[in-house]
């Protein structure tokens, strides 16, 4: 099983995504973690989130 999580750059730091070196986007990517991401979250490069799936609050009866 694989983890997935939001990562972003710290403000100021850019960060290249290995494999495609293309630049990590600012408001973040969610991307398989893997030794490379954990190593740069230690550097204080880049922050790890757990990826919260949106959840519609449940309509009221009577409401449509």
């Amino acid at each position: 099983m694989t983890t997935r999580m939001l990562v972003k750059p710290v403000e100021g730091r850019l960060v290249r995504i290995p494999g495609t070196y293309e630049a990590l986007p600012a408001d973040g990517k969610p991307l398989e973690i893997d030794s490379y991401w954990i190593r740069k979250a230690a550097a204080g490069d880049v922050v790890l989130e757990t990826e919260q799936p949106e959840v519609q609050a449940p309509t009221p009866k009577g409401e449509k």
